[in-house]
């Protein structure tokens, strides 16, 4: 059965009773997504989150997800994403289900590796296009301060935001998958 996973991945593979004994680890954002109280098994839930996937309602839904995640949900942010992932616990009265936040970790590092790998590149070709006979002296006293400095309080700014879109985006996926589920807010 397909419930939106068209991104194959081992995880992916497991049935959802597999992935229903497995806690998750403690996240950032736990807080701020509320645990969710379903009166369905696993397998409804992933049921009806790749129906209301499909209707474009839960953006990059798939089952699975890393550290044995029920399934996940894209939170896109600006300018990295992370994923929004479920991890289901059986209860007496339903299915449990417990959020958290992960980073997509491709994108930062190629960023980061962009950034400080342009920066000798960037020397050789501005010493190309200003001659000695200027006067300015060599080019490293003032070009490696105005370059190298700003990277990680850029890198900084950009993670804030990222955390910041991020987070508004996986509250949008948390009330939708609630309102999908019909599920019941749990405290902490």
């Amino acid at each position: 059965m397909n419930h939106g996973d068209e991104q194959p991945n081992q995880t992916a593979q497991a049935t959802p009773a597999d992935r229903l004994d497995d806690p998750p680890a403690p996240t950032e954002a736990q807080g701020d997504l509320a645990d969710m109280l379903v009166s369905m098994d696993a397998e409804a839930v992933l049921t009806a989150l790749g129906q209301a996937a499909r209707r474009g309602k839960l953006p990059e839904y798939a089952t699975g997800g890393s550290e044995n995640a029920l399934f996940r949900a894209s939170a896109l942010g600006q300018p990295f994403d992370r994923d929004l992932l479920a991890w289901a616990e059986p209860q007496t009265d339903g299915l449990r289900l417990r959020f958290g936040l992960r980073w997509r970790m491709k994108a930062p590092i190629i960023f980061m590796a962009a950034m400080i790998f342009t920066v000798e590149p960037g020397r050789y070709f501005l010493e190309l296009m200003i001659p000695g006979s200027w006067g300015w002296g060599s080019i490293m006293w003032w070009y490696y301060p105005l370059t190298v400095i700003p990277i990680p309080f850029a890198w900084r700014r950009f993670m804030r935001q990222s955390r910041q879109t991020t987070l508004e985006t996986a509250r949008e996926s948390h009330a939708s998958i609630g309102k999908i589920l019909n599920a019941r807010p749990l405290g902490k």
